[in-house]
């Protein structure tokens, strides 16, 4: 599981992201990052929940996660009858910070 966990998980997956992700991008990562997580990190959450949590039209959201698992930030997990699954992509994320922002059980 890949969740921020505080205000110093905040700052460094914010630092990691600065430079190579655009704002939507950064948005929908920090989204994921502080959503409801399964042990594997899956978000279950639908996104139009997850895109009024990140003030974003559910078209925008949708595309900024496509950009995102294009570049390897996320990755799809599966799916729930119609509903992809998604979670943050450890290689990507694994790296920072603390215990609460390491991958478990990947």
């Amino acid at each position: 599981m890949i969740r921020i966990n505080g205000g110093d998980d905040v700052q460094k997956l914010l630092m990691k992201t600065g430079h190579v992700l655009t704002p939507n991008q950064r948005i929908v990562v920090m989204v994921y990052a502080s959503s409801e997580q399964n042990p594997d990190g899956t978000v279950m959450t639908r996104a139009l929940d997850l895109a009024t949590v990140a003030g974003m039209k559910p078209p925008v959201f949708s595309r900024t996660r496509r950009e995102l698992v294009e570049e390897g930030w996320l990755e799809e997990r599966g799916s729930f009858g119609q509903v992809k699954l998604y979670r943050l992509n450890p290689e990507k994320i694994g790296d920072i910070g603390g215990r609460h922002l390491h991958a478990v059980g990947s």
